[in-house]
């Protein structure tokens, strides 16, 4: 099987796990610079373990690091992304990274509109981009109250399509950000709600209750209780699978244990996502592969992975004429 002639659609992605040593020196080739250091890089690959994941971001995500930093690390990973023929796109932009917490909000619009004009340019009518703004469970619900505010802003300047709560679970539930989340959902903003990667199917009915999502990010932990995998089946809520991230971050004890092929089975809503490609050295394209060589998925499969994901996205709009029929796509 050739899996660069699959159309593929990506929803969980993060902005700030993009980069890698080969992407950073090709940057450098091309006259950019960064604030990250290439032998660091290099030094804390490979990950194997939660704790190597976050020595990798400690060292391809200073501070320093802005929205204007990545536009560099974003252009590359975008002509990657159309090199593996993917067709849409929905990236997590943390709220550190937008500026949330140090600018004021028509500067946080204004630099978010340039980002997106900047994007434009990239996209040449070969894949769509969309972004979602992300933030961590360890905030406290009066700041996320306020985080609120501008995420509302932003989607209503039609600069975001989504939100994303992300961050680690254990002792970090959803539910002190009900009234967050409650906003979120009758404005009409798309929600993402990472779930069952670091916790029990506990973590997920909290999810589900009290944050209102339309999609859980990683979701391992759903069948551990036959109730919770039921409720995915009657409500066909989208599942955000990332298998090698999983792997690489021990929610999964090996590739071979991952859920995905009780999902293939149970026909569930899910697509197929790299999560981090920097510091899980994947790509869309070998993760296709690995379920194609571990557990035998074939085309069809692949292209109801394809459907599920683009009719799951929080963009109505398909801007390029074709995509308006997901069944159609090549």
């Amino acid at each position: 099987m050739t899996y660069k002639n699959i159309s593929k659609v990506e929803l969980h992605c993060h902005l700030d796990g993009i980069l890698d040593p080969i992407m950073l020196l090709e940057m450098q080739r091309n006259g950019h610079t960064t604030p990250v250091n290439y032998e660091a890089l290099q030094a804390v690959l490979p990950v194997h373990t939660f704790e190597d994941v976050v020595k990798w971001f400690d060292v391809a995500d200073p501070p320093e690091l802005n929205l204007e930093g990545f536009k560099p690390i974003l252009a590359c990973h975008i002509e990657r992304l159309k090199s593996q023929k993917v067709i849409y796109s929905e990236i997590m932009v943390s709220a550190g990274t937008i500026g949330f917490f140090n600018q004021d909000a028509s500067e946080v619009v204004e630099r978010v509109q340039d980002f997106r004009n900047f994007v434009n340019q990239l996209e040449n009518r070969e894949i769509q981009i969309e972004f979602l703004v992300a933030f961590g469970r360890t905030l406290t619900s009066e700041r996320v109250e306020k985080l609120a505010d501008r995420i509302l802003m932003l989607y209503e300047a039609n600069l975001i399509v989504g939100v994303a709560l992300a961050g680690l679970e254990p002792n970090h539930p959803v539910k002190p950000f009900q009234r967050s989340f409650a906003r979120f959902k009758e404005a009409g903003l798309g929600i993402e709600i990472h779930a069952g990667e670091w916790c029990g199917p506990e973590s997920v009915w909290d999810a589900i209750e009290h944050g209102f999502p339309d999609r859980i990010g990683h979701g391992v932990a759903i069948w551990d209780d036959e109730c919770l995998v039921k409720r995915f089946q009657e409500e066909q809520i989208h599942i955000e699978m990332c298998p090698t991230s999983n792997v690489k971050t021990g929610s999964v004890d090996c590739i071979e244990a991952h859920p995905v092929r009780q999902a293939r089975e149970l026909k569930l809503n899910f697509s197929i996502n790299t999560d981090d490609p920097g510091p899980f050295e994947c790509s869309m394209e070998s993760e296709y592969q690995l379920l194609a060589e571990i557990f035998s998925f074939h085309e069809n499969d692949f292209r109801a992975i394809k459907d599920n994901a683009l009719k799951a996205r929080f963009q109505p709009e398909l801007r390029y004429q074709g995509y308006s029929n997901a069944s159609k796509l090549p």
